[in-house]
């Protein structure tokens, strides 16, 4: 109601009354006020209401209205309302009845004959925008200014929908500008941080300390996790054939001392996550990862890709042979099933793809694949029941005939 100012009942220069009608309460929100049963007056500019004991007259810009709303009233009422959503007060607006409030809506409670074609002409008056024109700009009523109407939004309505949507696509674009700047002074920062980790890491391991193995060889770690400092990219050697082998060359010396630690043995998907993890920004494709370890077996790299007979890839050391890899596999068995008297209570137990996994630090995927090449080569032996897959470590070739 703060948006209502006193003046006088007679129209402005070049004013035209739209439409007149009674009008039973003006509310301030959804709450009655003390002014009822006046005088409604729709002009191209202004909103006039009048109280037949009173002189002066309420008068609200139309300036200021962003929706116009139809509220129709309830089965036994006699009339409706019309729904008002407002911006903040023009700083030039004269003096009102009343003081600020914490609403930016007002309603006009009208007639049910009336409430139509009054809805109408408040949305042509103010889709018109006449007071935009020449003749209107100096008048005390003009609209306010753009930063002044967006200080208070309005409860509902399109345009105060758009503008919030405005504001906030600013801040957001500030915000990506902002942190795009604060990315580029990280990266410059970045490659200078891992060659002082490369560095620091290589005098640990040639220089003798106080720590033990253990820390020195985890705090080595930790500083190498820090990623590649000058990754290879295919724009940067333009050829193919020459950026897989180079990323190939790159997976090999990134990853060795990863391989080493799970055994000798890692998945490719696992390879595909660690690489890009170490590689930042300079992300690679899952072909591309696949191409370059595939060039390993033809070459002298420390890891190469082997193929298992399910299709699971794996890029294993170099000089972990099957021979070796069943053979660890063998006696992992063989300590779990108690040997081959058994158990303390002479019965053998067998043991599952996940309960390998769990033994050995291994993928389920992998638990199960080097089990089944242990069958494979007369190491282990398979019992499938109702109880699941398990195996067995395989004493047949040790009778004596």
């Amino acid at each position: 109601m703060d948006r209502w100012y006193w003046t006088a009942s007679t129209y402005l220069p070049g004013e035209i009354a739209k439409y007149s009608c009674n009008c039973k309460r003006l509310y301030d929100g959804d709450n009655k006020t003390g002014y009822e049963d006046g005088h409604l007056t729709v002009t191209s500019i202004r909103l006039l209401w009048k109280h037949s004991s009173n002189n002066k007259s309420l008068g609200l810009s139309l300036s200021i209205v962003v929706l116009v709303e139809e509220e129709s009233g309830g089965f036994m009422s006699s009339g409706g309302k019309i729904v008002l959503h407002l911006t903040s007060t023009p700083a030039e607006q004269p003096s009102g009845p009343f003081g600020t409030s914490p609403h930016s809506h007002i309603k006009l409670g009208l007639k049910h004959s009336d409430l139509s074609t009054c809805t109408v002409q408040l949305r042509a008056a103010v889709s018109d925008k006449v007071w935009e024109s020449g003749s209107f700009r100096n008048m005390v009523l003009s609209d306010v200014s753009s930063s002044n109407n967006r200080n208070k939004p309005a409860r509902a309505g399109i345009l105060g929908i758009e503008r919030a949507i405005e504001a906030k696509q600013q801040a957001t674009s500030q915000s990506i500008s902002v942190a795009f700047e604060d990315l580029k002074q990280l990266m410059t920062q970045a490659k200078a941080m891992v060659k002082l980790s490369h560095s620091i890491a290589a005098r640990l391991k040639d220089q003798d300390t106080e720590a033990s193995a253990d820390e020195t060889t985890q705090f080595r770690s930790c500083l190498l996790s820090l990623g590649i400092d000058d990754p290879v990219t295919r724009e940067a050697v333009g050829s193919t054939s020459q950026y897989h082998k180079k990323l190939a060359e790159e997976i090999s010396q990134t990853l060795e001392t990863s391989v080493r630690e799970v055994g000798g043995v890692m998945l490719l998907s696992e390879v595909y996550c660690r690489i890009n993890r170490a590689r930042g920004l300079h992300l690679v494709s899952p072909e591309d990862v696949a191409n370059a370890c595939s060039i390993m077996t033809s070459s002298r790299f420390p890891l190469n890709l082997y193929s298992f007979e399910s299709g699971v890839q794996v890029l294993q050391l170099t000089t972990l042979d099957t021979k070796t890899l069943v053979s660890e596999t063998r006696e992992l068995l063989e300590r779990e099933c108690g040997g081959r008297d058994g158990g303390p209570d002479g019965k053998w137990k067998g043991v599952s793809a996940g309960e390998l996994g769990r033994m050995a630090g291994l993928p389920l995927m992998l638990a199960k694949e080097r089990l089944l090449l242990c069958e494979k080569n007369g190491a282990a032996l398979r019992d499938e029941s109702s109880e699941g897959l398990q195996f067995f470590p395989n004493y047949f070739d040790q009778l004596s005939t």
